[in-house]
């Protein structure tokens, strides 16, 4: 394979957590970054004093409510016949403070954008999140308010919401249960979109139990065979294509219309950026890259790879192969993780059994997974720079088995090969001192710990 010759890259930086540590030092920190390649921020959810959360934990209880950054226009939430959420406390100093280091990273020259701009959104119906109308404009209310309320920002990403991913049902407290997505409330959006609401639910549910009856043989026979072969493992049903399809509609539709309202509603142009999984499990989940580019400014794939925790590539594999061995009691590892490679695609170079994923983080994986999720991404857009992806590493990348600097080092280069020319790094309150040299020398100025004011908090935080 001739690959593009690695090419220097830049970085956005995200602050999820700790506002008030950006604020505080702001001036430190933005030119740290600068110096090491960073020309973005990513800021959010605009809570002050959220809570910190310690690996092995999944939320924090809030001991108060939460101390949002700016009160509600209600003017903006009229518009779209919705009804604002409650003024918080007020925090003028902290409030000022924040929009002094916002003005400050404009003036840099770096792109702002909030995540979960509609944090805090005042109520709207009591549906699904894909089929209220209301919940859409509370929540696309919510986001312009906060878009305005700082002029010097250039747009809102959205972590959310998708359809599950996961069949491991003890894996339900992370992310949602892929047999858990056709509730009754869907109905009426379905039918709306002329699809059959009884036959989705009728091949979700004889899909669940063709997972528990699969065999050595029909793996063997179907398992390599691509779409068609895939499509006689899982019992020739015409309807999970049907579901598979209406989930795409429907995930679409709700982003093309959030945009459409940002569009209509907003003083100003700004941007809508979405984050779905990487390529791989991105249909799953109702991600259509080629169709989200269509209707968002920036697409993040998630190039999450650890074993373990969650959101990770190789813990969500891994997974798979286990649950499918529980229910499956009669297949070897080997036969279960065909099953995997027929649904997704993915190929884990050294990886036959479940004891190699312990060690599934190889050159090989760098050179070929990571490059081709990276290429998969970049294929659908005009422009590689509203290519995005979020990159963690480091100590508990999202709870899960370390990433060291040197894997670090791997994934960007090899996604640099393919064609990338920036990343979030997620989240600065984690990055570690090993991370932040391995990215200032690829991205910018080679950062040496003694040099300068700026280093990296390396905090326990998810």
């Amino acid at each position: 394979m001739v690959r593009a010759r690695s090419r220097i890259m830049k970085i956005w930086m995200d602050v999820m957590r700790d506002l008030e540590h950006l604020m505080e030092n702001h001036e430190i920190i933005f030119d740290g970054w600068q110096a090491g390649g960073v020309e973005g921020l990513v800021v959010g959810p605009l809570v002050f004093n959220s809570p910190k959360l310690l690996p092995g934990t999944i939320s924090a209880p809030m001991k108060e409510a939460p101390a949002f950054t700016y009160d509600p226009n209600p003017d903006v939430y009229k518009k779209l016949g919705v009804t604002a959420p409650p003024a918080p406390e007020s925090h003028p100093k902290k409030r000022d403070q924040l929009f002094k280091t916002l003005t400050n990273a404009k003036e840099r020259g770096m792109e702002i954008w909030i995540f979960q701009a509609h944090h805090g959104a005042g109520p709207g119906g009591d549906g699904h999140v894909f089929g209220d109308e209301r919940s859409l404009a509370a929540t696309s209310a919510r986001m312009i308010d906060t878009l305005e309320q700082y002029p010097m920002v250039d747009g809102a990403i959205m972590d959310g919401p998708e359809w599950g991913y996961e069949i491991d049902p003890h894996h339900m407290n992370f992310r949602s249960y892929i047999f858990n997505d056709l509730p009754e409330s869907l109905r009426s959006r379905a039918e709306e979109m002329d699809y059959d609401f009884d036959a989705m639910v009728a091949a979700k549910d004889r899909l669940y139990k063709q997972m528990h009856n699969l065999t050595s043989s029909s793996i063997r026979l179907h398992g390599g065979g691509g779409l068609l072969g895939g499509f006689h493992l899982f019992g020739s049903d015409p309807d999970i294509f049907s579901w598979m399809s209406f989930r795409v509609e429907a995930l679409t539709k709700y982003f093309a219309n959030i945009k459409k309202n940002l569009d209509a509603h907003a003083s100003r142009s700004v941007g809508l950026g979405v984050g779905p999984r990487s390529a791989a499990f991105a249909p799953l989940c109702g991600y259509d890259f080629s169709a989200l580019a269509g209707v968002v400014d920036i697409l993040l794939p998630k190039h999450y790879f650890w074993h373990r925790g969650f959101d990770g590539m190789v813990g969500t594999v891994f997974r798979y192969v286990q649950t499918l061995c529980e229910w499956n009691p009669n297949l070897n590892e080997a036969d279960a993780l065909q099953v995997v490679e027929a649904l997704f695609g993915i190929v884990l170079p050294n990886v036959s059994e479940c004891s190699d994923f312990e060690r599934a983080l190889t050159p090989e994986f760098f050179e070929l997974v990571v490059y081709d999720e990276t290429a998969r991404a970049l294929a659908v857009v005009d422009d590689p720079k509203r290519i995005v992806p979020w990159v963690d590493a480091g100590r508990w990348p999202h709870d899960g088995d370390p990433m060291p600097a040197i894997d670090l080092e791997r994934l960007i280069e090899s996604a640099s090969e393919a064609g990338l020319e920036r990343f979030l790094y997620h989240h600065h309150g984690n990055l570690t001192a090993g991370e932040w040299a391995i990215m200032s020398e690829r991205c910018g100025r080679p950062w040496v710990g003694s040099s300068g004011q700026y280093s990296p908090p390396d905090e326990a935080v998810l």
